[in-house]
C-alpha cells in the first residue's frame, strides 16, 4: 500500500479501540503483556487516561496510535503547558509508510490548538524526533559508587523513614521545589504512585525544628556486598543542609550496600564529593584517565508555539541578542515546516515579517530554537521573574518522570 494512498487521521480512541491499542502497545513496547496495558488503558495511566489516546485507523484496522499527556513543565521561573508525547506505535504490516511520522506532525498540531507551549518526549530513536524539531533536553551522570567513597555529611542523622504521612509531606517538598528547578513536571497525585511502590522506600530530613526540608526515595537490591545496590529514585531538598544530609544519609549506608546508585545533574559537580570516582573495574579508556560515570541523554523537548514561549503578562527584561544568532535589530529567523505559525523574524516576542533571509544572518531550526530557549539563552526570551532562583543553584534541566 503506497504511503500517498493513506490518509492519516489521528481521530480520539473509544472503549472499542482499546483491545486493539492494548495489543498493538504490547507488540511495539513488550515489558507489558496486552491484558495489563488494557487494564491500564480502562483504569487511566500514571499520567492521563483514555482520553489522551489517539488512533489512526486504515481500512477498518488500526495502523497507529499514540498518547498526549497533559502536562505542565517548570522552565526559569515560569510554568508551561506541555504535551508528553508518548506510546507512537505503528502496526507491523503499515510501517515504512510514513505513518508515524505523519502522526506525530498531527499530535503537534492538536498540541498548539490546545494551548501546549512544549511537547516532551523519549525517543525510540533520536533522528526521528530531531528531523521534526526535537531536540535532546536531559543530560544526568549516573555515578556507581561505594559508600564509604561519599563524606558523611552534617545532617545525616537527622534523617529518618518517613511516617504514616511521610508521603504528604514529600508531595508538599516537591511542590515547593518544583517551581525552582528547571525542567520538574507539576505533578497531580497519580504521578506520586511510585512511592507506593513496595520495593520503594522514602527516608526524609529535618531541620533543627523539626520540620521536613527533604526527602530520598530508593529501592535496594540485595544479594553478597559486592553485589547489592541501593538505588537513589528521587532526591528533592529544599536548601543545601538538607541536600548535604541526605547525601551523608547515603554514606552512612556502607554497612549493608556495597554499591550507590546516583543520577546528577552536571551542575552539581558529583565527582567532587567522591574520594575517587574512578568506576571500580571499567579499566582505562583513555590513556590516564578514568571512568566516573555514564552519561544519560533523556527526553527530546520541542517548542510548539513561539509567541506564547516568548510572551509575558509582565514587563519582564529579556535575553538580548547573541553573537551568531541575532541580526543586528536583536531578531532572529526561524525555520519551521511542521508548524508553519512559528516561521518567520521574531523580535522581543514579536513576530515580524514571514520572509526569511539566510542573507541577514543565521536561520534557526526548531531543535536549535528549543536548546537556546531551554539554556535560557533565546533572544527575546523574558528573564526569570525578579528573586527567581535556581534550586540549590543548578539551573540545569532536571527531569524526574518517565511518561
Amino acid at each position: 500500500m503506497p504511503t500517498d494512498r493513506v490518509d492519516i487521521v489521528l481521530t480520539p480512541a473509544g472503549e472499542d479501540h482499546i483491545p486493539a491499542m492494548a495489543s498493538l502497545w504490547a507488540e511495539a513496547f513488550p515489558e507489558k503483556p496486552a491484558e495489563r496495558r488494557a487494564r491500564e488503558i480502562r483504569e487511566g495511566f500514571t499520567y492521563g487516561d483514555l482520553t489522551d489516546c489517539w488512533v489512526v485507523e486504515v481500512e477498518g484496522r488500526l495502523a497507529g496510535a499514540l498518547r498526549t499527556y497533559r502536562l505542565e513543565m517548570n522552565l526559569w521561573g515560569r510554568r508551561l503547558p506541555t504535551m508528553g508525547l508518548a506510546g507512537v506505535a505503528v502496526a507491523p504490516d503499515f510501517r515504512r509508510r510514513g505513518i508515524g511520522r505523519r502522526m506525530c506532525v498531527e499530535a503537534l498540531r492538536i498540541a498548539r490548538d490546545r494551548g501546549d507551549v512544549l511537547c516532551a518526549l523519549y525517543p525510540f530513536r533520536a533522528s526521528f524526533y530531531r528531523e521534526l524539531g526535537f531536540a535532546l533536553a536531559g543530560d544526568v551522570h549516573r555515578y556507581r559508587f561505594h559508600p564509604t567513597s561519599m563524606p558523611m555529611y552534617p545532617g545525616w542523622d537527622r534523617v529518618e523513614r518517613a511516617p504514616e504521612d511521610g508521603r504528604e509531606l514529600a508531595v508538599r517538598l516537591y511542590g515547593s521545589v518544583a517551581p525552582r528547578t528547571n525542567g520538574l513536571l507539576t505533578r497531580v497525585d497519580r504521578m506520586f504512585s511510585f512511592l507506593r511502590r513496595k520495593s520503594t522506600y522514602l527516608y526524609l530530613h529535618r531541620d533543627g525544628r523539626g520540620r521536613a526540608t527533604g526527602y530520598v526515595a530508593v529501592r535496594g537490591r540485595g544479594g553478597p556486598p559486592e553485589r547489592s545496590r541501593l538505588r537513589v529514585i528521587e532526591l528533592i531538598a529544599e536548601d543545601r543542609e538538607a541536600y548535604l544530609g541526605l547525601l551523608g544519609w547515603l554514606s552512612v549506608q556502607r554497612d549493608q550496600w556495597g554499591t550507590i546508585v546516583y543520577d546528577a545533574v552536571p551542575g552539581e559537580d558529583f565527582q567532587q564529593r567522591l574520594g575517587h570516582p574512578r568506576i571500580e573495574g571499567s579499566g582505562s579508556p583513555r590513556g590516564l584517565w578514568f571512568h566516573s560515570a555514564n552519561i544519560l541523554r533523556g527526553p527530546m523537548i520541542r517548542l510548539l508555539d513561539m509567541g506564547t514561549a516568548l510572551q509575558t503578562l509582565e514587563e519582564l527584561p529579556r535575553v538580548g541578542a547573541r553573537p551568531g544568532l541575532s541580526l543586528q535589530d536583536g531578531t532572529i529567523q526561524v525555520r519551521d515546516l511542521e508548524l508553519p505559525e512559528n516561521q518567520g523574524c521574531w523580535r522581543d516576542g514579536e513576530s515580524g515579517e514571514s520572509t526569511l533571509d539566510p542573507a541577514r544572518g543565521p536561520v534557526l531550526s526548531p531543535s536549535e530554537v528549543v536548546t537556546h530557549f531551554l539554556r535560557g539563552t533565546l533572544p527575546g526570551q523574558p528573564l526569570p521573574p525578579e528573586g527567581w532562583s535556581p534550586n540549590l543553584g543548578f539551573a540545569d534541566l532536571r527531569i524526574l518522570d518517565e511518561f
